[in-house]
């Protein structure tokens, strides 16, 4: 069943492919890369502290002239982010049972003694590795400058991310191009928070996630490998 970000992708994909019915449009496919800073500002009560961190990415797309100033790029490219987070994970220090025979909140017919906990702090570093199909408006305001919207879906690959496979993002953005070399700076935002099994465990032996919302800004450098007018 679709939802509505995924109904959007479909429509603005279909007015991208139908664009070609359009005589004398410009068709460009070519490659690009990326270079982008991860921002965690307020982060919510059921997620840990997070540190700015960095990303890049490399990938193809393809562009043509819908009408007048109005142009659409399509692509799929591969994306590459580093997120740290601070960790706390209590655990039973050694020759410590932990206490049997009570009332248990896991079911499991015994309970911790909670006074007794160690605690393990630290910050931990996580490669995070995506395949981005990335959708983009582009409309030239004045010269070679233009403004650009649009919508992106991605998936993390080297990570349990559970029932929510698709990350969907929104992004707005600014850029020129010289030459043949295309460039623009883009603010790329989650529509949700988003997450995934970081390989920690609790005290009682349940997965530790990570939780976050997407939030970066993106320098993004294109050039064609093949026009056609």
């Amino acid at each position: 069943m679709f939802n509505m970000k995924q109904f959007s992708l479909l429509m603005v994909v279909l007015c991208f492919l139908s664009s070609s019915a359009i005589a004398q449009s410009k068709i460009e496919f070519g490659v690009n890369t990326e270079g982008s800073l991860l921002i965690f500002g307020h982060i919510p009560h059921y997620s840990q502290p997070k540190k700015n961190t960095l990303g890049a990415g490399i990938g193809v797309y393809a562009s043509r002239d819908i009408v007048g100033k109005l142009s659409a790029d399509l692509g799929v490219m591969y994306r590459f982010k580093q997120l740290k987070e601070y960790y706390d994970i209590s655990f039973l220090p050694n020759g410590s049972t932990g206490g049997y025979g009570g009332y248990s909140p896991y079911g499991y017919g015994s309970q911790y003694d909670y006074t007794d906990l160690g605690m393990i702090k630290g910050w931990k570093s996580y490669s995070l590795n995506y395949i981005v199909v990335p959708f983009h408006l582009n409309y030239l305001v004045y010269k070679d400058i233009f403004v650009r919207g649009g919508i992106e879906a991605s998936w993390l690959t080297n990570y349990d991310t559970g029932k929510d496979k698709t990350e969907w993002n929104w992004t707005l953005g600014f850029g020129s191009q010289h030459h043949k070399l295309k460039w623009s700076v883009n603010y790329i935002r989650g529509f949700k928070d988003v997450g995934f099994a970081n390989n920690l465990f609790t005290v009682d032996g349940m997965r530790s996630a990570t939780i976050y919302r997407n939030n970066m800004l993106q320098l993004s450098l294109s050039y064609p490998i093949w026009r056609k007018k």
